[in-house]
C-alpha cells in the first residue's frame, strides 16, 4: 500500500488536511496525526521522493522533553549542522529570516510551536537524501530544520526568551 498523495499539492486550492487525513490508510495509523500533518501532509514532494521508501508506518514514536543540551546533540548529515547554526544566527540577529512566522513565535516563546522529528540510533539505516552516508547518531534531524536553526541560534546565543524543555517526536526505525 502506497501513501496517499495529497491532491493538488503546491497549488493554491491544495488540497485542505482535514481532507488528506480523512484519506489516511487504517494502516498507517502508528504514525501520530500531527507527525502527518507537519512532515508528510506539508512536505508531501520531499516526503515521498526520500522518506516513503523507508516506510515510517512501521517505525514507533514517542513524543519526548529535550532539554537545550539535548537539542544540541541533534545532528544532521554532511554539513547541514554547520548550515542550520549559519541559519540559527540570522534569526536571532534581527536579519530578514527573524521576521517569520515561525521565528516570532519562537523567539518569543523559547521553543517550537511544534515538535521536530528525530531519529534515534538510526546508523544503521542510509540516510535518504545522501549518498549512501548513514544516519547520525545519536540523534539524526527528519523534519523542523528552520525550527531546529531558530532554536539553536537562540541556545548558541543564550537568548533572553529561551526556554529550558521542547517538546520533541522521537522515532525508532526498524
Amino acid at each position: 500500500m502506497k501513501y496517499p498523495a495529497v491532491r493538488k499539492y503546491g497549488d493554491i486550492d491544495s488540497e485542505s488536511f482535514e481532507s488528506y487525513y480523512a484519506r489516511w490508510p487504517e494502516a498507517f495509523s502508528a504514525i501520530p496525526r500531527p507527525i502527518v500533518e507537519d512532515w508528510i501532509y506539508r512536505h508531501w514532494r520531499d516526503f515521498s521522493n526520500h522518506w516513503a521508501d523507508l516506510e515510517p508506518h512501521n517505525w514507533s514514536y514517542e513524543r519526548k522533553i529535550f532539554s537545550n543540551v539535548e537539542i544540541l546533540k541533534i545532528d544532521h548529515i554532511a554539513t547541514w549542522i554547520r548550515e542550520l547554526d549559519a541559519e540559527g544566527v540570522e534569526y536571532v540577529s534581527n536579519a530578514p529570516r527573524s521576521k517569520s512566522r515561525m521565528a516570532q513565535f519562537i523567539l518569543a516563546n523559547g521553543t517550537f510551536p511544534v515538535p521536530i522529528l528525530v531519529a534515534r540510533n538510526a546508523g544503521h539505516v542510509t540516510h535518504p537524501r545522501s549518498a549512501k552516508e548513514p544516519m547520525k547518531e545519536p540523534l539524526q534531524l527528519i523534519e523542523g530544520h528552520c525550527r531546529l536553526a531558530c532554536l539553536r541560534g537562540m541556545i548558541n546565543s543564550n537568548h533572553h526568551n529561551l526556554g529550558v524543555e521542547h517538546d520533541v517526536w522521537v522515532a525508532t526505525l526498524p
